[in-house]
């Protein structure tokens, strides 16, 4: 049971952690009730922490038929990964001012263990892949950057959307962005991380288009 002065925000991040495992499904209806029972908190938190979770569109209300967990529509998928081009693109020039050698000794290591392996298990590699972007966004030093990231719970949707492309495919655009940081060409690293998010959002049209 949660116990808490502010009940409704543990209340929020709880079931954003459920919508974030997937425990609560992208179109599914939020029973309140049961929710509140199974929380152990009244209704009165509950519902100001789904007005928080439809602010940060994890949710959304429908009239006379109830609150849903948020399906992100095909226009919102390509959004979502054109803003993660801005912010990642800014990321890496930021990073090119301020990384030395362990770092990017670090992001090299992260594809390590998926070279020359085919083929590559996808769930190792999904979680190298949300890796890889984390430490973009926290070696550029910008922390209003990663703040609004976030905030903006671009990779929460990201990593619930799952891997765009086989690894195979997206294994070789990696190492060369960071081939581009160790060779200390900011401009060449940006478009190589463009490419790849470009990419990435095409077979978006290809993967949920109906």
């Amino acid at each position: 049971m949660i116990q808490h002065k502010d009940i409704s925000s543990l209340v929020y991040k709880k079931l954003k952690e459920m919508i974030h495992r997937n425990e609560l499904k992208p179109g599914e209806k939020l029973p309140q009730e049961k929710l509140a029972a199974s929380l152990g908190v009244s209704r009165t938190p509950l519902l100001k922490a789904l007005q928080m979770l439809e602010y940060d569109f994890l949710v959304e209300s429908i009239p006379r038929r109830g609150i849903y967990v948020k399906k992100l529509t095909l226009d919102e998928m390509q959004d979502i990964y054109d803003v993660r081009e801005s912010i990642e693109a800014v990321a890496v020039r930021s990073a090119m001012h301020r990384i030395n050698k362990r770092q990017l000794q670090q992001l090299k290591n992260i594809w390590k263990p998926f070279k020359n392996i085919n083929p590559i298990d996808a769930e190792k590699y999904r979680k190298a892949d949300d890796r890889f972007h984390g430490l973009l966004l926290e070696m550029s030093g910008n922390k209003m950057l990663q703040k609004i990231y976030s905030h903006s719970m671009i990779q929460l949707r990201v990593e619930q959307m799952g891997l765009m492309r086989p690894p195979e495919e997206t294994l070789p655009e990696y190492l060369a962005i960071v081939r581009a940081m160790e060779m200390g060409r900011a401009d060449l690293a940006i478009k190589e991380l463009k490419n790849h998010v470009q990419k990435s959002k095409m077979h978006i049209q290809k993967k949920f288009k109906k």
